[in-house]
């Protein structure tokens, strides 16, 4: 099978969960003998020599605005179209690539499936004029949780059958390991309890609550260090917010992690916690749960789908200080449940949540789809 995918970025030193994803699936489907034709920017940064890639540059120096794309890019692949003859066209964002693919099959003579991978729907009045009329256009909407699609069934109005969920992956390199001294030295945490929060810094998240949370856990843990582990608009205002709070003693901002540095920050954790107030997956959770991690995550979005809560996690509520100031300290307090929510997570993950998984499931939406279609176009 060949499959066209117009893309905004597939950098590898991504902050971004969305970009993340389409980095492992891509290649964990590529492996297994899918063809992509990839349209990018001639600027944007991709792995190299990765098998059954093609790369097709846009004659753009810079990324697409949404509503820029919806003109330049139905050309590019019709362009690639009668070129290659690709089978199926894939939309990797509703709003981004979702009106130029329909547009190519409409005005371009793209007589292909598409398939739409859809996350989450934050608040926009053009959700329903966008994300909606894509998701209705195309043949099927991948999903990574349950939640996207009850959410979009109930606030766009699209038909439950429009959609399949196929949960992501955790790339297997991510498995439990003795704690890294030199990361602990060098962010000034060793001999310390660790708490870790990895992702991007961005109001979604949350974090401003949690140096709420984390000022009243020092009270009792001490010695105890909370990690920030990420880059993102918010950085700035967060440290200032720590400072003001006089946490300046107890939690580390690092900045941009590398990616080649992501299982040691992981490893240097002895819990993790995510307050994020909407996810669509929440990659990070089920890294850390790969790791061995147990986890403290809020009830919102998806990320209730990841965890049985008191069999290996936490969750509660992100506006309810004290319950995740009672969460933090019970994990921090009691190494068992430590040990037998890490081990719990691991276990869950393996069998749940991996990329060769993920991308073995979503190929076979993808054959059924094209199967429908070219069974529809068949002559009788």
């Amino acid at each position: 099978m060949r499959v066209c995918t117009p893309h905004c970025g597939l950098d590898t030193e991504t902050r971004l969960g969305g970009e993340m994803y389409e980095l492992e699936l891509l290649r964990e489907m590529a492996a297994g003998g899918i063809v992509f034709d990839i349209l990018l920017a001639r600027h944007k940064r991709h792995p190299e020599g990765v098998p059954n890639w093609a790369m097709h540059r846009l004659p753009i120096g810079r990324g697409l605005r949404w509503p820029v794309a919806a003109l330049v890019l139905p050309p590019s692949i019709g362009r690639v179209y009668r070129a290659t003859r690709f089978d199926l066209l894939r939309v990797h964002s509703l709003r981004f690539i979702g009106p130029a693919a329909l547009a190519a099959r409409a005005w371009c003579g793209v007589d292909v499936p598409i398939v739409a991978h859809h996350h989450h729907l934050d608040p926009s009045r053009l959700n329903p004029y966008i994300e909606a009329r894509v998701m209705r256009g195309v043949e099927r909407v991948i999903v990574g949780s349950e939640f996207a699609r009850r959410q979009a069934c109930q606030e766009l109005g699209v038909p439950a059958e429009k959609f399949v969920v196929v949960p992501y992956g955790v790339d297997r390199a991510l498995t439990p390991g003795p704690k890294p001294e030199a990361l602990a030295r060098r962010l000034g945490v060793a001999g310390a309890p660790v708490v870790l929060f990895l992702g991007s810094l961005e109001a979604r998240k949350n974090l401003s609550f949690l140096l709420d949370v984390w000022q009243e856990v020092v009270h009792t843990h001490v010695d105890a260090r909370l990690v920030v582990a990420g880059d993102g608009p918010l950085l700035g205002h967060l440290r200032g917010r720590a400072r003001t709070l006089g946490l300046d003693h107890s939690v580390v901002f690092t900045g941009h992690v590398p990616a080649a540095e992501k299982l040691d920050y992981y490893r240097l954790a002895d819990m993790f916690v995510f307050p994020s107030t909407m996810e669509g997956f929440g990659l990070a959770v089920a890294e850390a749960m790969a790791c061995g991690l147990p986890v403290l995550i809020s009830d919102r979005g998806s990320l209730p789908e990841l965890v049985v809560p008191a069999a290996d996690g936490l969750v509660a509520d992100p506006t309810d200080r004290g319950a995740f100031v009672r969460g933090i300290l019970t994990l921090l307090g009691d190494a068992r449940i430590r040990r037998r929510f890490g081990s719990a997570n691991r276990d869950r993950v393996e069998r749940l949540f991996r990329w060769d998984v993920c991308a073995a499931a979503t190929a076979r939406v993808y054959e059924e789809v094209l199967a429908a279609w070219r069974a529809r176009r068949r002559p009788r």
